[in-house]
């Protein structure tokens, strides 16, 4: 499930306003025939929360809703359904609604909080139920107790399963959509996030962070003269030199083509220059081996921009170290840059201030 701060998705959020608007008829018809039957203090409950997800019904159309307005929501929903259960005056048959505990926690908790949910608003109804029907000999028969059990048992189960089924799917196109096939890096849809949220960290934090672009030398000519597959396995240890020599906290990405990516956190100007040297010295002494026994040798490239030296935001962090790793190819290739001796018109603005 996605941490508490976080924003819902579409799928939830849909299933959150389903069950919010049927919440808000089911209260209001609910607590009109409550009152019809004297029992005011339940009506006066599912007077509230219907008026409470009228409320929030309303509210997250405008606003931007995170999980815990869920959980509150779930808390108060399920609570009254406890209280509702719990009323002597209330006829056996509302207990059926129990059954709905598990599907719901699940569709919008997720599998683990789901469970736990589950788990525990129908241990409550258990304990109500025995309480309530421990003197009617056949709600308390062994078969009706089996019934009610098992059929709470097999909804929980297959909620959880689906809901975990579900994510397992949405993790795997998660991976898909933001992993190089090829590489097995993360690619540019992965790095374009990470960046805003490493920027928004460094600007609260007053921290420095860096980025290395790269591109490997005369790629074209690798394709050319030795073909695709060379070159395609020129990418792939590349990819693995990256990962050998970055740190855990670095993020190294595939940008398209032979041209990557490295998002270095908590990283000033010397240390980016260390890192980056460290990888084109690198790439400069391993040999490329083709399947048919080819061996060869590849350069890169390296652009060097670091936050707030260079630029206020990431994507002119992002130009400056795209202009610095083609000036560094325009001036003979296998080397890195991190300075230009014709500053663009706001990188003079900021060296002379």
């Amino acid at each position: 499930m996605a941490d508490n701060r976080a924003t819902i998705d579409p799928q939830r959020l849909l299933v959150l306003q389903t069950l919010l608007a049927f919440t808000v008829g089911g209260c209001l018809l609910f607590s009109a025939l409550n009152i019809q039957r004297g029992v005011y203090p339940l009506a006066a409950i599912e007077l509230l929360i219907g008026m409470f997800s009228a409320w929030l019904l309303y509210w997250i159309a405008r606003n931007r809703l995170t999980q815990r307005w869920i959980m509150l929501y779930l808390v108060l929903f399920f609570g009254t359904m406890m209280i509702a259960i719990s009323t002597p005056d209330g006829t056996p048959t509302i207990f059926v609604w129990v059954f709905l505990i598990p599907l719901i926690s699940h569709l919008l908790l997720g599998r683990r909080h789901g469970l736990l949910i589950s788990v525990l608003f129908l241990s409550l109804s258990a304990a109500i139920y025995f309480q309530r029907a421990g003197d009617d000999s056949e709600l308390m028969s062994t078969i009706a107790i089996a019934n009610v059990v098992l059929c709470a048992l097999v909804i929980m189960a297959l909620s959880y399963a689906y809901e975990s089924a579900r994510e397992q799917t949405e993790q795997r196109l998660h991976r898909l959509a933001t992993t190089d096939a090829l590489t097995g890096l993360p690619n540019r849809s992965a790095l374009e996030p990470a960046l805003e949220r490493k920027h928004a960290e460094a600007r609260r934090e007053g921290a420095s962070y860096a980025l290395l672009s790269m591109d490997l030398d005369h790629f074209k000519a690798i394709n050319d003269q030795q073909g695709h597959n060379a070159g395609d396995r020129a990418l792939q240890v590349f990819a693995d030199l990256l990962r050998q020599r970055l740190r855990a906290s670095d993020l190294p990405c595939r940008w398209g083509g032979e041209e990557f990516q490295v998002l270095l956190s908590g990283t000033g100007r010397e240390g980016a220059l260390h890192i980056a040297e460290t990888i084109r010295a690198a790439a400069a002494a391993t040999d490329v081996t083709t399947d048919d026994g080819i061996t060869f040798r590849v350069t890169v490239s390296i652009g060097v921009a670091v936050y707030p030296e260079d630029a206020d935001d990431p994507a002119t962090l992002l130009v400056m170290a795209d202009r610095r790793l083609y000036y560094a190819k325009e001036t003979g290739r296998n080397r890195v840059i991190d300075r230009t001796p014709a500053l663009p018109e706001e990188e003079t603005r900021r060296a002379d201030g």
